[in-house]
């Protein structure tokens, strides 16, 4: 029997709404929903072949375990006891660091999924947590403590009221947004760049949201944080700031030194090292005097350079100084409609101090609870990380030398991967879980709500029945935590609950009911203004210059690429970071490297 059922996207952060036709368990058509309040009937090719996906020839269907070359297929019971005897033969033999997790991009979409993955490392009393936001964007959690004291704030265009936008390194038509979702990305930024508004891409390519710009810059690569940091000496030098938000928001000494730090960025050598052309730049800081407020997003193109700390916290700069961060017309910050943060922060006066990296990189600062990636293979090749879990993630493709991290794989006792469709991260692996994909289970955006354009969250039921043995990641999780003697259910809680059950739990102190969630599908209020102002700033002020970022703008020039030929990152329309992988050529992006006819003739390429 055919039948239509209303759902959303859950390939990327735009979240968009979908109608998934299905007959039977088949899937035979997903389209947009026109009655989507975010994303207004748009879908992207991804989302589109979400069917296709679900029907991939390659989905895991049976819990397996290989020993040597030989996979042998278990049941659930032997899989997560398995599992545990490995997990607790370690830990009582190496320590609970023995024992790591890593969570990517899908398990961060899958809400309980990537809340109970964070609660095994927890209940194992493990150090030894990773997550994908090591790899693409550190510099935003790093740069939202040291100015604010707290790591989770996020940043939201007011997409209605704001005048002046502009993106750096990141071209949403294809990405639809890093950490701010645009859903509907075309018509979205033609809205931005509709006179009186002026929509504004750094970029160091051509790509296809600086067509759609206002006015675009293509500096060198690795040197955005020039433009940021000319166009800040001259908003300090010649008028643009805003005196009263200074006074208020900001301490004397650090206006005072951040002028000094910027006295050397003058357009011309600005001009040299980004080689944009002065008349550009200057245009830059007109439109920016012209709107007063701005509102200014990173990507990936910005924030996986070798200068990625000093942009982003020089976009956060030219935030305060200009007035417009935790105020209309600029940008505000999101607390996530479910999880609703701002009800936990406080005033924080002093930093949280930094700690030592693991065992094999103590070099390493560490900032907050999880480790970064780049120490996961030394921890492997050191012998202290053992086992690893990987919920929903691919760090084969994602870190960087993918042969010496799959040699390090090889030296685990244990790899535990949880994923839908078999890939090269389940060839290498020890223990492969099935997982339920995402039209196969009840869900709500519990991490990813905090990145919509509006204050808002939404919810879906499952839409069609489980392939094979598969079970929710939160499921799973949990059954590998009972076995090894502990719990990372509440009380009210156990493994025969259902989806629902553990999306109420977690919505407890959602700003609108569970079942009106459930019932309306999608639910919104209004922004958030003033509360970073009033309830996190220590004293009521940013910390404009913190000594980290203020010593590694002294040595910006260890920092700029060198001149000559650079790989630059870039995102593809069909597949998201690992997630994705193609069942026919139809669904393929080609993996090309992107080169100027006139550079590759000059180089005979």
């Amino acid at each position: 029997m055919t039948r239509e059922v209303r759902s959303f996207c859950r390939f990327c952060i735009a979240l968009c709404g979908i109608k998934v036709t299905t007959d039977g368990t088949t899937i035979t058509s997903v389209k947009g929903d026109p009655e989507h309040p975010g994303s207004r009937g748009y879908t992207c090719a991804k989302g589109r072949s979400l069917g296709r996906w679900h029907h991939h020839p390659n989905r895991i269907r049976e819990p397996r375990r290989r020993r040597g070359s030989e996979w042998t297929n278990l049941s659930w019971s032997e899989a997560t006891k398995d599992i545990a005897s490995i997990m607790e033969r370690n830990i009582a033999t190496h320590g609970p660091d023995s024992v790591g997790v890593y969570s990517g991009t899908a398990a961060s979409l899958d809400g309980a999924g990537k809340w109970a993955a964070e609660q095994v490392a927890n209940s194992l009393g493990s150090r030894s947590k990773y997550s994908a936001i090591s790899i693409d964007n550190p510099c935003k959690p790093l740069v939202s403590l040291l100015m604010s004291g707290h790591p989770g704030l996020v940043p939201v265009v007011d997409d209605q009221q704001s005048t002046f936008t502009m993106f750096i390194g990141c071209n949403p038509v294809v990405s639809h947004g890093h950490l701010n979702g645009l859903p509907d990305p075309v018509v979205r930024l033609r809205e931005f760049a509709t006179a009186p508004r002026e929509l504004w891409v750094i970029d160091t390519r051509v790509t296809e949201s600086s067509r759609l710009a206002t006015r675009s810059l293509q500096p060198r690569p690795g040197t955005d944080f020039a433009i940021l940091a000319f166009l800040i000496r001259e908003l300090l030098d010649g008028g643009g700031c805003d005196e009263t938000y200074l006074s208020q928001h900001v301490n004397a000494d650090d206006l005072r030194l951040l002028r000094e730090l910027l006295e050397e960025w003058t357009a011309d050598q600005t001009s040299n090292i980004t080689g944009c052309a002065i008349e550009d730049l200057v245009e830059l800081v007109a439109a920016v005097r012209r709107h007063g407020r701005v509102a200014v997003q990173t990507g990936t193109g910005s924030t996986m350079t070798a200068a990625a700390n000093l942009t982003e916290w020089l976009v956060w700069v030219l935030h305060i100084v200009t007035g417009s961060y935790d105020v209309p017309g600029g940008m505000w910050f999101h607390p996530g409609f479910l999880r609703q943060v701002h009800l936990d922060i406080k005033h924080n006066t002093v930093l949280p101090a930094a700690s030592p990296g693991p065992r094999s990189r103590p070099e390493i600062t560490v900032w907050g609870d999880e480790y970064p990636c780049s120490a996961m293979v030394d921890e492997i090749e050191a012998g202290n990380l053992r086992v690893l879990v990987v919920f929903g993630g691919n760090p084969l493709s994602a870190f960087p030398d993918a042969q010496r991290t799959e040699r390090a794989f090889e030296k685990l006792e244990a790899l535990i991967v949880l994923d839908v469709i078999d890939n090269e991260m389940t060839d290498c692996a020890t223990h492969v879980l099935p997982t339920r994909g995402q039209l196969e289970r009840a869900d709500t955006p519990y991490y990813y709500d905090q990145f919509n354009l509006d204050f808002s969250t939404q919810y879906t039921p499952a839409v069609v029945t489980p392939v094979g043995e598969s079970q929710s990641m939160w499921w799973i999780a949990a059954r590998i935590a009972e076995e090894v003697g502990s719990s990372i259910l509440p009380a009210t809680l156990t493994t025969s609950s259902t989806d629902e059950d553990v999306l109420r739990f977690l919505s407890q102190r959602s700003a609108a009911p569970f079942d009106e969630i459930v019932e309306k599908r999608y639910v919104s209020g209004s922004p958030m203004f003033g509360w970073v102002r009033n309830n996190v700033l220590p004293n009521g002020r940013w910390r404009l210059a913190p000594q980290e970022f203020v010593r590694q703008l002294g040595k910006w020039r260890e920092l700029v690429p060198p001149n000559g030929l650079l790989a630059t990152s870039r995102r593809q329309l069909r597949h998201l970071n690992s997630q994705h992988p193609p069942m026919t050529q139809e669904d393929a992006d080609a993996a090309i490297a992107l080169i100027h006819p006139d550079v590759a003739t000059a180089r005979g390429i």
